[in-house]
């Protein structure tokens, strides 16, 4: 297996677990990528368009929870301010 099919399995995975709300698995991907890292092996540039495919959706991944995240803790702090006035 290339380091190109190792990261763009991570990457899938890592969309998977972000999905998936799944802390276990994201720890394991992290630790992968240490693992990954320390190989050294070279980036094959060809098939990069693949990996970069991959880390957009990733990045949309992770804007649309970031986004998310922002609306519940807005809606938290809302629902706290009600509680503290009743």
């Amino acid at each position: 297996m290339t380091i190109n099919e190792a990261l763009a399995g991570i990457l899938d995975e890592t969309v998977t677990a972000l999905r998936d709300l799944d802390s276990d698995a994201l720890d394991a991907l992290k630790q992968q990528i240490v693992t990954l890292a320390e190989f050294r092996e070279k980036f094959e540039p060809d098939a990069a368009g693949l990996i970069l495919t991959k880390r957009r959706l990733l990045e949309i991944v992770l804007q649309n929870c970031q986004a998310n995240l922002d609306a519940l803790t807005r809606l938290h702090a809302r629902n706290m301010r009600k509680q503290w006035a009743q």
